[in-house]
Formats: structure tokens, sequence, C-alpha cells
């Protein structure tokens, strides 16, 4: 069975399941990237009331609404990003390509999520756009701690950048669905964002993963800038600065144990290796 389960992982792809892949990958980020652009520019025409997709976001204020400038680039970045990985499914090397390939059908599946999103968002379809972030985090989810070890871009691109989206979007797309503009919606809000701090630092620290780190302490720092715009005698962009300060000492942190080549107490990690070559000597002089 599991020859024909398109998310398993394998050693190596066919010939056709390949092709598959080096087809549907970059059609469907091109797919992202022209209705993104589209519905940037242009409200949809077959809806009234319907909005662009920051003109929505900008008509919706609430708790968890981000700067729209900040997360642009952030998308901007993502979608450049993403051609990256694209150039790892034509990589000549085997291993590289094997790698990319077990993530593809997750990224096919991402950018189709993120289409239907972007249709029901600008329609003002703000429940099914939930339902679809829900799904979409699920995904990611699943993808996130089944696939490790991956090149960075790839891991970026792919896993980690999609995945901090959808875990900060599910929350604003939820507070526009819910029309959260009163006080109790605030005082609720006020305790679900330290969810994206548990959940976020919970996957940052387990799987020492300072990209996703860096990812969500972007993500953050647009929803305290947004924030701080909105109402400036609130806690939720206290709260919000708060979150994406820890987002980013830990990530700074864990990426600096890393280039030194230390763990997480910053103590130097022995390769296996090197530590049979360090042993070898004693070794002869007992025997």
């Amino acid at each position: 069975m599991a020859s024909y389960n398109p998310f398993a992982r394998r050693e190596s792809h066919n010939v056709h399941a390949l092709n598959v892949y080096r087809l549907l990958v970059p059609l469907t980020w091109a797919l992202v990237v022209v209705v993104g652009i589209y519905y940037s520019l242009h409200s949809p025409d077959d809806v009234k009331h319907s909005h662009k997709i920051w003109k929505q976001a900008n008509k919706h204020t609430t708790p968890f609404s981000q700067n729209t400038t900040v997360t642009g680039i952030y998308w901007i970045l993502l979608l450049l990003s993403q051609l990256s990985y694209v150039w790892h499914l034509f990589s000549k090397d085997a291993a590289v390509v094997a790698a990319a390939a077990n993530v593809a059908t997750h990224f096919i599946l991402n950018n189709l999520f993120v289409f239907a999103w972007i249709l029901l968002w600008t329609r003002n379809h703000f429940w099914g756009a939930e339902i679809i972030l829900i799904a979409h985090l699920v995904n990611q989810t699943i993808t996130y701690w089944r696939h490790s070890g991956l090149p960075a871009f790839v891991h970026l691109s792919v896993i980690a950048g999609p995945y901090a989206w959808t875990l900060t979007a599910l929350f604003w797309n939820g507070a526009v669905a819910v029309h959260s503009n009163n006080l109790p919606a605030r005082i609720v809000a006020n305790i679900f964002i330290w969810v994206i701090l548990v959940v976020g630092l919970t996957d940052v620290v387990l799987r020492q993963d300072y990209i996703l780190g860096y990812c969500l302490s972007l993500l953050t720092l647009s929803l305290a800038l947004k924030q701080v715009a909105i109402k400036v005698i609130a806690l939720q962009w206290i709260f919000a600065f708060t979150i994406f300060a820890v987002f980013l000492v830990v990530s700074v942190y864990i990426s600096s144990t890393k280039y030194y080549g230390r763990d997480s107490l910053f103590r130097r990690v022995v390769q296996p290796e090197a530590s049979d070559r360090e042993r070898q000597p004693l070794l002869n002089e007992e025997a």
C-alpha cells in the first residue's frame, strides 16, 4: 500500500512520480503567485462588497490583525524562497531530489489551500476560510513532524514558512469570523495569543528549529506593530512584542549553538567518529 501513498517517505522516486511533481509543484506555486497578485490589485467581480486581500485585512481590524506591509514582505520572501525548493526537485543529486520529492505532495496541497483561502477571504466567506486554514494547519503539522533533516531552504519554503503563517492566520481569520471587536472578545484574545507562543515554542525547542522561530518572530512582530497602531492603551500589543522577543531570542540562541557546534546547554558536541579516534590510543594501551 505504501507504493500508492503519495504522502509516504521514500528513498527514491520513480521517473513518473518525479515528472508529476516537477509539473505540479511549479504550476501550483505559480497559481498562488498569480492569484495573490491579482487579488492584491483587484476585488472579486462576482460578489458584492468583496475586497482585495490587504484591503480586507485593513477593513476588519481585530486583536489578531497583522501589519500588512510586514506580512506582505514575509510572503514575498517566502514565495521567492520556494523557488529554491523547485530547484531542488531538478537537482542532479539523487538524495536531494528524494528529500524534495518526499514533501512535494504536501507542498502542492498547501498551495491549493492558500489558493482556496484567498478566494474565500476576499469574498467575505470567513468561516469557510477558517475551515481551509484548519485543514492547512493539520497538513502542515503532519509534514512538520514527519519530515526532518531537510535542506534549510526546503525546510523554510515548504514547512517552516507556511506553518508559521498558517498558525498566526488561523487566529487572524478566526477573529474576523467572530467579529471580535468588543471588550470581551479582546480579553479572550489576550489569553489566546499565548497559544501561538506555546505551540510555536514547543516546536522550536523540541526540534531545535531556529528557522521556524525566525518565521514566527517576524509574524508576531507584524502582529505587535498592527496592534499598537489599533489601540495604544491595550495589553495585546504588549503581549505580542513579548512573544516576538521570546521567539527571536530563542532562535538566535539555537542558531548560535548550531553554528558553534554546541548543544542546547552550549556544550561542545563531539562527533561519533571523532570520539572513536580519540579513544583509540587508550584502547590500544589497554590491549
